[in-house]
């Protein structure tokens, strides 16, 4: 290990950060079929010629121009003119990687990412589209920021892209992004939240507000009519490239994944949407993954079920914790109802 001042860097982890994840940050980075490439910042490039490489125990740069490369780390040194320490330094602080001598980590406040231009097909919502909606400024973000630091929940709003849009008479209606591993934005799927203390339903979403923007926006001709848009991806699925070490957690809902992350934000959550979209199809970006798996109250049995045919993609440790802590008169109890208890009753 590398030492600054006596702190010691987690190296083996930070070389595991997607390198197309950091090359992204600075500048940006472009997808032809399986092949990636961004800038050179080993010389003067003005016609991307370095390419990104990432595959089964492979992570690396090289450019096949001045034949120079290496691993994140190299790259960050030479894209940020600094040291090893000074890169292991940017790369701890990006990714939320504590160092090895017990140092807790705050994420610092960091500018909008920028995102991989690629060219969608006609299935999917064009991206510029769905960041016009990123903000805080939403039911849910008002409801989390009762309990979370409002800095937190606006850190992970921008991770995972959510929104705020104005429907049936009200502006501040959820918005989660269906983001596949590709970057593709498949559909945009909009819920609104008791935002009254006092009332029962508080943080909870209201019923007969859930829509698809990408139907609502075919019919007022923003998008192609003939387009097919589906939520063919787990919520928060972009984000299994830029943390591969990271012990990925399976939820239902969207909410149940930001309200997990705010709480333990050393995992990454994602969520199915339905407790009835656990398929095959939407859990292979998962392979080889560690993954936990937390079911809503009432839904342990069919989820054991359903991924005991699905040990080939990867190992599921499905747990019955919201079963365990359901209140008898909650038989839809899950993750989330449990982490804002424990707030509420101040522990």
């Amino acid at each position: 290990m590398k030492t600054d001042n006596h702190v010691h860097y987690d190296v083996e982890r930070l070389r595991a950060i997607s390198i197309r994840a950091v090359a992204s940050q600075f500048g940006t980075v472009k997808r032809s079929g399986s092949t990636c490439t961004t800038l050179c910042p080993w010389h003067e490039d003005h016609h991307p010629s370095l390419s990104l490489v990432e595959g089964t125990n492979k992570n690396y740069c090289h450019c096949f121009s001045c034949d120079r490369g290496g691993d994140v780390i190299n790259y960050v040194m030479a894209a940020m003119g600094t040291d090893f320490c000074g890169a292991c330094e940017w790369l701890s602080n990006q990714y939320g990687i504590p160092t090895t001598n017990g140092t807790s980590y705050v994420p610092p406040p960091r500018p909008k990412p920028v995102v991989e231009v690629i060219e969608p097909p006609s299935d999917y919502i064009p991206t510029e589209m769905a960041e016009q909606l990123v903000s805080v400024e939403n039911s849910l973000c008002h409801c989390l920021m009762r309990w979370f630091h409002p800095e937190a929940v606006k850190w992970y709003t921008e991770e995972y892209r959510i929104g705020a849009y104005s429907l049936n008479g009200r502006d501040d209606c959820t918005v989660f992004p269906s983001i596949d591993y590709e970057g593709h934005v498949c559909n945009l799927k909009v819920q609104c939240y008791d935002t009254d203390p006092q009332s029962p339903r508080f943080a909870h979403s209201e019923k007969g507000i859930c829509y698809w923007l990408a139907s609502m926006w075919q019919k007022e001709g923003r998008l192609p009519s003939q387009g097919h848009y589906t939520a063919h991806c787990l919520f928060g699925e972009h984000l299994l490239f830029l943390y591969p070490a990271r012990t990925v957690v399976l939820v239902e809902s969207p909410k149940n994944a930001l309200v997990g992350v705010l709480e333990h934000p050393q995992l990454l959550w994602l969520a199915t949407g339905s407790k009835h979209m656990l398929k095959r199809r939407f859990l292979e970006p998962l392979r080889g993954r560690d993954v936990i798996v937390i079911p809503d109250c009432d839904a342990v049995d069919l989820w054991e079920q359903s991924l005991s045919s699905m040990h080939d993609i990867t190992h599921f440790s499905v747990s019955d914790f919201c079963r365990r802590m359901a209140p008898a008169d909650k038989p839809k109890y899950d993750i989330a109802d449990y982490i804002i208890d424990q707030h509420q009753k101040g522990v």
